[in-house]
Order: structure tokens, then sequence, then C-alpha cells
């Protein structure tokens, strides 16, 4: 079963859930979006960055398994959604 989600988020960091089975989709807008995979270092610069407007595809092995992401906002609000595939096709 898939599962989507779609949150607004601002520069306050936030704990998002990306794992699962079959193919990640992450898609941006509104603003640039910081990834870590801890909260200190989406704030401070050990972070990589999902450009407005960029949709990305991971394809397994799902990168995110057992994986803590955190997202923030570059600069001002963005809405990212994810949608996990639940399986292979």
């Amino acid at each position: 079963m898939s599962r989507i989600l779609r949150l607004t988020i601002g520069t306050d960091a936030q704990f998002l859930d990306m794992t699962g089975a079959g193919k990640c989709f992450v898609r941006v807008s509104g603003d640039d979006v910081r990834l870590a995979f801890d909260q200190f270092s989406v704030d401070n610069g050990n972070y990589f960055t999902i450009d407005d407007g960029v949709t990305l595809i991971f394809d397994q092995p799902q990168p995110f398994v057992n994986q803590p992401c955190y997202v923030r906002a570059n600069a001002g609000t963005a809405v990212i959604e994810v949608l996990n595939s639940g399986g292979s096709l």
C-alpha cells in the first residue's frame, strides 16, 4: 500500500519518516529544502539541499530504511511531498 506525506515546513527542523518499501518519490515546492540525518546538521551546515521544483526518485534498495531524516526550509516556507510506493511493480 502506498503512503503519501505532504508537509508544509518552515525554518524549524522537523522529523520526516521517509522509510518504506519500493520507490521513494520526493517533491519540493516553495523554497529550497535542507535534508540531514540529524537535527543538529540540518541547522548547522552538514545537510543536502533539494532545490525548489525538484522531484527525486529513489529506487530499491530504499536508502532511508532505519535512517532518521530531518528537514527544514532554507529561508522561508516550503512544501515537501513524499510518496513510498509500497513495493515493486
